[in-house]
């Protein structure tokens, strides 16, 4: 790729992540983004990504990649360790925190992929890179391996569960508490809440269902 094609590129994706996360993925029109960067042709962010899916899944894959080395350095430290949940999920919500943190577009990124849980159907027919998921799918299987007594799609399922609901409550958190706050030993403990009641969630044993009963209170 040419430089001056690099930077056109992380510029206007630079603009769609900016606007994606103030207003919100589907009002914000692709004219708007090239309006809003300094690029003078307008046919630009067509010609390089097609659509509003195609830049919302460059935007994302562009910044997942930075979380999954992160994520794949944290389960190589744990490799040669007996598969525990808590490591499994530290290794998934860490370093979306640690971006949250550290990073100038943590925030944006959040924002955007609580938009995404929500309403997936903003990637149309775009899926995100095959590679950069290699870590989100490494934790999932130390999951498994931690809880072989747990039936594989019931963790599948839990974690579905327990996914959105981590993103957006991470979304909420760099959205409404105060900058003064956002500190390495608040964000440490709030990593510890979320691991904490991740186990809690995904490795509870299965308990049979209740059993219903009539109108006249006799169980059935």
């Amino acid at each position: 790729m040419r430089a001056d094609s690099k930077e056109t590129i992380d510029e206007l994706l630079d603009v769609a992540e900016r606007l994606f996360a103030a207003r919100g993925v589907e009002h914000v029109k692709l004219t708007e983004i090239v309006a809003s960067s300094s690029q003078k042709n307008r046919s630009a962010l067509h010609y390089h990504f097609g659509s509003r899916e195609g830049v919302l899944t460059a935007v994302l894959d562009r910044r997942l990649m930075r979380v999954t080395t992160l994520r794949l350095a944290i389960l190589d430290d744990a490799a040669a360790d007996e598969p525990d949940m808590a490591k499994a999920i530290y290794a998934f919500v860490a370093p979306l925190c640690s971006v949250v943190l550290n990073e100038p577009w943590g925030s944006d990124y959040i924002s955007i992929l609580a938009q995404v849980g929500a309403h997936p159907c903003l990637l149309g027919k775009r899926i995100l890179d095959d590679e950069s998921m290699t870590a989100l799918r490494r934790c999932r299987r130390l999951m498994d391996l931690s809880s072989p007594e747990i039936p594989s799609a019931v963790l599948a399922r839990r974690f579905r569960w327990f996914h959105d609901g981590f993103i957006v409550a991470l979304a909420r958190w760099a959205r409404t508490t105060p900058r003064s706050q956002w500190k390495p030993a608040v964000m440490q403990d709030l990593i510890e809440e979320f691991v904490q009641y991740g186990v809690a969630g995904l490795s509870v044993p299965r308990l049979p269902l209740a059993q219903t009963t009539t109108q006249n209170g006799q169980k059935r």
